[in-house]
């Protein structure tokens, strides 16, 4: 399509009502220039095209242009759109996967820029279960909820921390819809909640939490990590995480404030 994501969308729409299974690949960013289109000739009608979004999160390198970190907030708030964001290959694998038999909704796949985390990553397709979540580590007093590949990063926290087992994960590949039995039990048997995404702060993965907490009547305190109301600059990704202070030292801290 060139650079036209405008079309790009409308005819992904078009192929999918008629009967094809279209792929549409395109920056996170750059999603933001078809945005009407996402609404109108795709969410609005309920076509199930499959938005596969590169370059999600921090790029580092690339520069704020390129920063994908808008799309969870952009997109979360649109009816009939479902949103995936695996944290690693085999995950991102299975999406597709599922996708590909055919969904009676859209679906919007984010995935970052940069390396894998797994050496075994061809595996055998699984279907997944759409707005499920996995317990990756039980804890007894707070728990992480993680969205994205930033979970890797987590589960490499979570398995060095002094107090270990105190600590929970839980790892969330659909932000919507969200497991909202899962954060129920997490909001009964954790005493502090953590969310962190590689995304804005401001209506991402952390503020579906926070609704989902508020619909149940639950008051607890949730403290969100995630990216600032600000444009980030350009830099490693791990310089940026430092920067935004969602890396595993501003975790630890806050942990261990907790403690």
């Amino acid at each position: 399509m060139g650079i036209a994501e405008q079309h790009a969308v409308t005819m992904a729409a078009g192929m999918a009502a008629a009967g094809l299974i279209p792929f549409c690949n395109i920056y996170s960013t750059f999603l933001q220039r078809a945005y009407d289109q996402v609404i109108h000739d795709v969410a609005l009608q309920n076509i199930p095209v499959v938005f596969c979004l590169d370059r999600a999160g921090l790029v580092g390198q690339d520069g704020p242009t390129h920063h994908g970190v808008f799309d969870i907030a952009y997109l979360r708030c649109i009816p009939n759109l479902m949103l995936c964001s695996p944290m690693n290959e085999v995950e991102l694998r299975n999406i597709m996967y599922t996708a590909q038999l055919g969904l009676q909704h859209p679906i919007a796949i984010r995935y970052p820029r940069g390396r894998g985390v797994l050496l075994d990553w061809k595996r055998p397709f699984e279907k997944m279960t759409i707005g499920t979540s996995i317990e990756i580590k039980k804890g007894t007093k707070i728990a992480i909820l993680s969205t994205d590949p930033i979970g890797n990063e987590v589960t490499e926290f979570t398995g060095n921390i002094e107090q270990g087992k105190t600590v929970g994960h839980y790892h969330f590949p659909f932000i919507k819809p969200l497991d909202k039995k899962r954060i129920q039990q997490v909001l009964h048997n954790y005493e502090h909640i953590i969310t962190i995404e590689d995304g804005s702060a401001i209506g991402g993965f952390g503020s579906g939490i926070l609704e989902v907490a508020n619909g149940l009547g639950i008051q607890k305190t949730i403290k969100v990590f995630g990216i600032p109301d600000e444009f980030i600059p350009h830099g490693t990704q791990e310089e940026l995480y430092r920067l935004v202070h969602i890396d595993n030292q501003s975790i630890k801290s806050y942990i261990e404030n907790l403690l």
